[in-house]
């Protein structure tokens, strides 16, 4: 593992303190890891698409009669 300093606005140094106290079970490596992975992970709009209910493939006809449809 590998130790990095930042600086950070004070403002959002009081937020990120005010969540770690909220929310104990997080840590801020934790924090910092998943708002990474976000940010650095390819754009894969697929599962997010399935999550909102988006369709993306559908049979022809499906938008005029969805209700015949099923997932």
């Amino acid at each position: 593992m590998t130790q990095i300093t930042i600086e950070l606005p004070d403002k959002l140094a009081e937020q990120l303190n005010a969540y770690l106290e909220a929310n104990p079970q997080d840590s801020l490596a934790r924090l910092i890891d998943e708002a990474l992975q976000i940010k650095l992970t390819p754009k894969d709009s697929s599962k997010l698409l399935e999550l909102a209910g988006i369709v993306t493939e559908a049979p022809r006809g499906a938008a005029d009669h969805a209700e015949d449809f099923e997932n």
